[in-house]
């Protein structure tokens, strides 16, 4: 289950840069940082379910939005 707790790390570090963005005012350069990080996040997270196909391990859920 590496692949899903990690996934869950990251899923939990997106759900908070969310909230974040939420709380920002739009084109700020916070705004921005939030969205590539949040874009960093998703990526990772798509390679961590990259990793547990490769591995025949249980995949993790997809991430919202």
């Amino acid at each position: 289950m590496p692949y899903q707790r990690r996934a869950a790390e990251i899923l939990a570090e997106w759900r908070t840069a969310e909230r974040e963005l939420e709380a920002t005012a739009l084109n700020t350069p916070n705004a921005e940082h939030l969205h590539a990080r949040m874009a960093k996040l998703r990526d990772a997270y798509q390679l961590e379910v990259s990793l547990a196909v490769r591995a025949h391990a249980p995949v993790p859920p997809p991430i919202p939005g």
